[in-house]
């Protein structure tokens, strides 16, 4: 049992050696040192000096599957037999490159710093990209950098004078394993902020930071504002959590906005087929607006055929409103289902 635990313990301390390493670099004036300062203040003397440099770090990363490298600023070029990443050039897209979600651990943070600013920042799996090209550049490799010391860093890059950096840094935080940066994306996407800058928030709260990221447009969707909770159902949507499909449920049946409604009927379609099925149906009997009811039979035509012409049928024999039958047979007739050329020929009859 002792020999397990001091096993444990070699491979933990290997582990933390290996994090503290920077990543293979080419063109590179390389500098090694510790952030014992703290992130902001290392950066900021960093800047001072002249001319533009590279900086990185490692954190921890959540778990998630992974885009090759050879993407964005990767060019697809080889060095010793794989594809790498070039820093100055490309299209300063963020980058992410393994294929097994268990092997990822943790992500290199990259900051690009020129006359005393921060003017590009991007990330790169830790233990994916052979080589980082920085181009000729000084590059200062920090360790002992904090998780939550680089959330807080990079949110005080999320500023509304340069978008592109905003982009590139809220990115990067929602790539952190840390439950602050998802405290750090919610607050982002609060009502003090300007409007494009929230929807980035809580695009990320739902694409990467799972239920707790749910959690957070859970109470954003009582927001003021119509035109947010509009674009938070499609943040709900891409949450992998299987709580979002109720929370597409709710916003579906209960929004006091016939737009948000319309949208959230949308993403059920497209994630819950089963589940969307009753909520339609509802929202066709119970809808207080026609034109949510008849995006609702639009989305029941949308259903596979031997769902949809049921479904429709249905609408088109018994529901009482003249408007909604007429729009069911419409997509009754776009079906070309010999069960909706038998109805037809019904009604011809009468």
């Amino acid at each position: 049992m002792k020999q397990d635990w001091i096993a444990a313990i070699v491979l933990s301390l290997s582990t933390l050696a290996m994090a503290q390493q920077p990543p293979k670099l080419l063109n590179a004036h390389l500098h090694t040192e510790d952030a014992v300062a703290g992130l902001s203040a290392t950066v900021g003397r960093l800047g001072r000096t002249d001319g533009p440099l590279w900086l990185g770090y490692e954190v921890a990363a959540v778990p998630q599957m992974h885009s090759s490298v050879c993407s964005g600023d990767s060019d697809g070029s080889l060095h010793d037999g794989c594809c790498g990443v070039h820093l100055e050039g490309g299209d300063d897209t963020s980058q992410s490159s393994v294929t097994d979600a268990t092997s990822e651990t943790g992500i290199d943070i990259l900051a690009r710093i020129d006359r005393g600013a921060v003017d590009k920042v991007l990330f790169v799996a830790a233990a994916a990209p052979c080589w980082i090209d920085a181009g000729g550049l000084p590059f200062t490799w920090l360790t002992g950098v904090q998780p939550d010391d680089s959330v807080a860093w990079l949110s005080g890059l999320v500023t509304g004078d340069n978008q592109k950096r905003a982009d590139q840094a809220l990115a990067a935080i929602a790539m952190h394993e840390t439950e602050k940066a998802t405290t750090a994306l919610a607050a982002i996407a609060s009502s003090e902020n300007p409007m494009w800058l929230r929807e980035k928030g809580a695009f990320w709260l739902g694409a990467e930071r799972g239920h707790d990221g749910l959690l957070a447009l859970e109470k954003l969707s009582t927001d003021s504002n119509p035109e947010f909770r509009a674009k938070l159902v499609f943040d709900i949507s891409i949450c992998h959590d299987p709580a979002a499909i109720d929370d597409l449920i709710h916003l579906a049946k209960s929004d006091t906005d016939a737009h948000v409604r319309e949208r959230a009927i949308f993403w059920i379609v497209q994630k819950a087929r089963k589940k969307a099925v009753a909520v339609l149906e509802d929202r066709v009997e119970n809808d207080p607006e026609i034109e949510v009811k008849k995006r609702a039979v639009f989305a029941l035509s949308r259903l596979p055929k031997d769902e949809a012409v049921p479904e429709l049928l249905h609408v088109a024999q018994t529901n009482p409103d003249p408007a909604l039958r007429k729009e069911a047979i419409f997509w009754l007739g776009k079906s070309q289902d010999p069960r909706a050329f038998a109805y037809f020929e019904q009604i011809l009859e009468k």
